[in-house]
């Protein structure tokens, strides 16, 4: 029985996501082309939820025999290698040790030397300033300047004459 109306594929097996994206490797690895159908990741794309965790492997039905094989030998590979309960258990208490913690040591900051200006980055300091007192420089024959432009050039003016300082005392 197929589930697509008059479709060339046919389902060969249902369960969890996990399981069959393990099953459509190994078809793909034995050059079995399939598709997945997942009703669930369908149904939260289009923004509704469905409470089923089936999802579905179909095959090309020229395909079906072999890929039948291929997946009743997966499956039989899957149950021979089954984890129990107990040895689960036993795992995870095995695990339980105290996380190790490994700190990294950084150069506190009293030790860190701060970095050094280079000479074209003094000089382009040198040019703020100049610009920064061009720009202010109305302020001095008594002509008007707007509040903003004596804010931003005399905060670029203070910030160059301190980097400058700092450059000069490396």
């Amino acid at each position: 029985m197929s589930i697509l109306t008059d479709s060339s594929y046919e389902k060969i097996h249902t369960g969890s996501a996990i399981e069959i994206q393990h099953l459509q490797a190994a078809l793909e690895h034995n050059n079995i082309k399939c598709i997945i159908r997942d009703d669930n990741e369908s149904a939260k794309l289009a923004g509704y939820a469905v409470a089923t965790d089936q999802t579905r492997l179909l095959v090309l039905k020229e395909d079906v025999i072999r890929a039948k094989h291929i997946v009743s030998s997966t499956i039989a590979e899957f149950d021979q290698h089954k984890i129990t309960d107990k040895a689960l258990e036993e795992l995870s208490q095995s695990t339980k040790e105290e996380p190790k913690i490994t700190y990294s040591t950084r150069p506190s900051k009293a030790s860190e030397k701060p970095p050094k200006i280079s000479k074209g980055r003094a000089l382009f300091y040198g040019v703020f300033i100049c610009y920064a007192s061009w720009r202010l420089s109305p302020l001095l024959s008594g002509g008007e300047v707007p509040p903003l432009r004596i804010i931003i050039s005399g905060g670029l003016l203070v910030f160059s004459i301190v980097m400058l300082i700092k450059f000069f005392k490396q």
